[in-house]
């Protein structure tokens, strides 16, 4: 018989989590949905991130995406047994949060507690993946939201954009930056911690990127209170589409904070439409317990 816990960690897909992960760790993954040239496709389920970036280098199809509506919160909300935590992506970036409270407020038969948690992608997966530990622990709602809270205002989110292309296409930023960055051949190297966003510094390629993260990562995690060999730190290093100097600042890591718990996972499409391939990132927190 399979074990049921007093509470049940939804997120949506963006959370950096592959299908079995979440299985393993008993969360419930809402998926968003991509659409390329109109034909749509739920993210990680219906498409792989290999998939996808391949059609985003190689054809000229539009690529969109859409958040997961509230009806699709309540319908992940009802199928499981028990009270609900659901962590969603920063509302200063996302609109998820209002959609997930929304579905909250029409849950019948259970309690539904819904956190905006100041942060993205493996940001969320890291305090999804600690959540759902607390309640296979047997924590109980109020316990586990609570340690979402205090570890939320720590997590922070490092990430550099081999291009700003997408991001331009987009909208988000004037086109002039996105030239501006191609000519001078830098990235730009950003922070998003307690849902604001900011720009740390500009870097000129890949090595210099790999060194300005791990040094980022590193003096965060002391400020925050780690060990001097990384312990107390959990990391997830995070790409989209850019295995290889992942695995290479992965690597730094293992060497620098040898006692870090440390993670190897990919940017979900549904989040690469914005970014485009070439992005790499990393999440930390310190936990003091």
């Amino acid at each position: 018989m399979k074990k049921t816990y007093p509470v049940r960690i939804v997120v949506d897909s963006s959370t950096c989590l592959r299908p079995d992960e979440a299985r393993e760790l008993g969360v419930t993954v809402v998926p968003m949905r991509i659409v390329v040239d109109g034909r749509s496709y739920r993210d990680l389920i219906d498409i792989s991130p290999t998939e996808f970036y391949r059609s985003l280098r190689e054809t000229k199809a539009q690529h969109t995406t859409s958040a997961p509506t509230p009806g699709d919160y309540l319908e992940a909300f009802q199928a499981v047994p028990g009270d609900v935590l659901c962590l969603t992506v920063a509302s200063s970036i996302s609109s998820m949060y209002q959609a997930a409270t929304s579905a909250a407020a029409m849950a019948l038969g259970r309690r539904v507690e819904v956190i905006d948690s100041g942060t993205a992608a493996g940001g969320l997966r890291l305090l999804a993946e600690d959540a759902a530990r607390a309640a296979r622990g047997g924590s109980l709602l109020e316990e586990v939201a609570q340690r979402v809270r205090e570890l939320s205002r720590r997590t922070q989110v490092l990430g550099v954009l081999g291009s700003l292309e997408h991001i331009a296409r987009s909208g988000r930023i004037p086109q002039l930056a996105s030239w501006g960055t191609s000519v001078l051949r830098v990235m730009p190297l950003g922070r998003l911690t307690g849902g604001r966003l900011g720009l740390v510094k500009l870097v000129r390629g890949w090595r210099a990127a790999i060194q300005a993260l791990e040094a980022e990562i590193t003096h965060g995690a002391t400020e925050q209170g780690a060990g001097a060999r990384g312990e107390g730190l959990r990391c997830t290093v995070f790409h989209a589409d850019a295995l290889e100097v992942a695995q290479q600042l992965t690597e730094r890591l293992r060497e620098t904070v040898p006692e870090a718990e440390l993670e190897l996972s990919e940017f979900t499409p549904a989040m690469g439409v914005h970014t485009g391939p070439g992005l790499l990132g990393a999440a930390f927190f310190v936990d003091d317990r």
